[in-house]
């Protein structure tokens, strides 16, 4: 993931040092209590580590300074702090995925979906922070496109699909170079004219996982295919497989429900929501919840249109939901 000038959770762990050793050196419980208070405030994470865990505030902060300098290695859905207590912060030589030996556990041991689901709140901790940081991404995308940006906001009826559709183009083709993807994304008018729909027809914008063949121009037709039709027969496993995503926003359905003013926040945060989707499935490392989740939470996902409770319980769903939220909430705040 493109990291801001300097990572904001970085930013907020070295402040945490710093109170972290003030703490360590006063005399008085009132201005302990004073520190105490503002460390609540900054990082509870730390403030929890201290009044739960019962950590040393020096040891609690030379153990966050070691984890700012094993960061690249960090998994992104754990924070820093819990890296810093984790029992495996000494151990950490190179890259790693997140891993929960208990989520994995149940997973083996055909747990109840709604227990592997509710696991997954402490799986997805660290999306609030991730979230601020994927919706500045956006943002900078955005900016990186402001005579599109322009012509979409400003278009009428008959002109916004096509003025949205040549933004979202340029938007995936900078997300995908970004994070090796490839994703098929569209505004249409509404499901009943779309070449891809969901089940819910109620749904705004949905994202469809998909295999395809990869074929080079020095084979010959005949290898080509006899590919083709190895690949339909396993389009999972056979070896020229390829990840893609279908992703479609409907703008009828997001008119009915939008104020006017808020289109264009929310169309573009509807989009990056279904766009996060098919980062967790094409390249999970690089999204919010790593591949032990996104695995698990793909094998044990329930539609909008079967279960709503266990559809938003989804640590995926948990996920884009964040992350549209806060870009939604970031695009109000900002004019682009």
């Amino acid at each position: 993931m493109a990291r801001l000038t300097e990572d904001q959770e970085i930013q907020i762990a070295k402040h945490t040092i710093n109170l972290l050793k003030e703490l360590a050196s006063v005399q008085t419980q009132e201005q302990k209590d004073a520190l105490l208070m503002q460390l609540s405030i900054v990082n509870l994470w730390a403030h929890k580590a201290l009044t739960q865990k019962h950590f040393d505030p020096l040891d609690l902060a030379k153990r966050i300074e070691k984890a700012i300098e094993l960061d690249k290695y960090r998994p992104k859905n754990m924070n820093l702090v819990q890296l810093a207590i984790s029992e495996d912060l000494d151990y950490i030589g190179g890259d790693f995925d997140t891993f929960d030996r208990k989520l994995n556990k149940m997973f083996k041991d055909n747990a109840d979906p709604d227990k592997i689901r509710d696991r997954f709140k402490a799986g997805t901790a660290n999306i609030y922070t991730l979230a601020k940081q994927f919706s500045a991404d956006w943002i900078q995308r955005l900016k990186n496109h402001k005579d599109l940006v322009d012509v979409a906001r400003k278009a009428d009826t008959e002109k916004m699909l096509d003025a949205y559709n040549n933004l979202f183009r340029a938007l995936s083709q900078d997300f995908c170079t970004e994070y090796n993807c490839v994703i098929d994304a569209k505004l249409v008018q509404d499901w009943a004219t779309s070449d891809e729909r969901p089940k819910d027809l109620t749904l705004s914008g949905f994202h469809s996982p998909r295999r395809f063949l990869e074929l080079t121009n020095d084979m010959s037709d005949a290898e080509k295919q006899k590919k083709k039709e190895e690949f339909l027969k396993d389009p999972n496993n056979h070896p020229d497989s390829k990840k893609m995503s279908i992703v479609r926003i409907n703008l009828g359905n997001i008119v009915n429900i939008t104020d006017p003013k808020d289109l264009f926040a929310t169309l573009i945060s509807t989009f990056a929501h279904e766009m996060h989707h098919a980062l967790d499935y094409q390249n999970a490392r690089q999204g919010a919840l790593g591949p032990q989740i996104s695995l698990i939470d793909a094998k044990t996902y329930v539609p909008h249109e079967k279960d709503k409770q266990a559809y938003f319980s989804s640590a995926s769903e948990i996920s884009s939901y964040e992350i549209e939220h806060e870009l939604l909430n970031q695009l109000k705040r900002t004019r682009i």
